[in-house]
């Protein structure tokens, strides 16, 4: 039996190459974790950008081998494109009254997402040809967390106005909509990957009655998230960092845009981890309560 092209013989070959490619990214990301958290307890820690380093460098590494991509990030931002573009035209289809052509237009997005993971090799793609609703469950979930970090990263300048500000005049819609992006595109490709891990979790952990099987995964499938959460909290930090020195380099151009990226990080980190911590738990807890029943 032939398999995409492949004989046996040679799929088994890829798919050992595959796993060997994927011990060793563990072990060089266990071995750089070891580095970094030495190279924190040496008098060199003392250092700024050192401190920062770990502070986003860990996070990336550890979600990277955590959540890693399944589609790879050119095709996320591509399926995030399409469905922002597919939500726009429901909405105008919904407002001007004609909402069959709005529930066909996201069919459509619903059934192009189906199929660019089902045509993944592996057990995801299995899971989601065999369940497609469990996918979609847990990319709602994903959206429902992107819009709580979207919305808790969008108010800072509401409740602390002392220290956060859009800046003034002309310079505040720029760095109001420059910040709506890049927390929504991070937080959204953060989440979406979180969602997709915690369908495989509970896809693994599942089975039998499906209340038996609720008993059983939800504890985990919350701890999952909660941790996932935390270190993807981080992630989005770094990029509403970078986004953070643009913005102060247009309100203050004398001001060091490296400098701007500390100061963000360091003021907001105690803000972004519990943050990443609820949001994370709340998708793990709901990811964890969709069983199929038993068959």
């Amino acid at each position: 039996m032939r398999y995409q092209g492949f004989t046996p013989q040679e799929t088994a070959s890829n798919t050992t190459g595959f796993a060997c490619g994927r011990e060793r990214c563990l072990f060089t990301s266990v071995m750089m974790l070891g580095a970094l958290f030495g190279l924190m307890a040496s008098p060199a820690a003392r250092a700024p950008m050192v401190s920062m380093f770990v502070v986003v460098g860990v996070p990336l590494m550890t979600f990277a081998v955590a959540a890693p991509s399944r589609l790879g990030l050119f095709r996320e931002l591509g399926l995030l494109v399409r469905g922002a573009e597919a939500l726009g035209l429901a909405a105008l289809c919904a407002l001007v009254g004609r909402f069959g052509d709005a529930r066909a237009v996201l069919l459509r997005q619903r059934i192009r997402v189906e199929n660019m993971y089902s045509g993944e090799v592996g057990r995801l793609g299995g899971l989601v040809a065999h369940d497609p609703l469990r996918l979609h469950h847990v990319r709602r979930l994903a959206l429902l967390g992107t819009v709580l970090a979207l919305v808790a990263g969008n108010v800072l300048p509401l409740l602390h106005p002392e220290t956060y500000t859009w800046g003034d005049d002309w310079t505040a819609p720029f760095v109001l909509v420059l910040d709506v992006l890049v927390v929504g595109v991070a937080s959204r490709l953060v989440a979406e990957r979180m969602a997709i891990r915690l369908l495989e979790a509970n896809h693994a952990l599942g089975g039998g009655h499906p209340l038996a099987a609720r008993f059983r995964v939800v504890p985990l499938s919350t701890m999952l998230g909660a941790a996932m959460g935390a270190v993807g909290g981080l992630v989005v930090l770094a990029a509403a960092a970078g986004a953070s020195a643009v913005e102060t380099s247009w309100i203050r151009p004398d001001d060091s845009m490296l400098a701007s990226t500390i100061w963000f990080i360091r003021e907001t980190a105690a803000y972004a981890l519990p943050l990443g911590i609820g949001i994370g738990a709340v998708m793990g807890f709901c990811a964890g309560l969709a069983q199929p029943p038993k068959e």
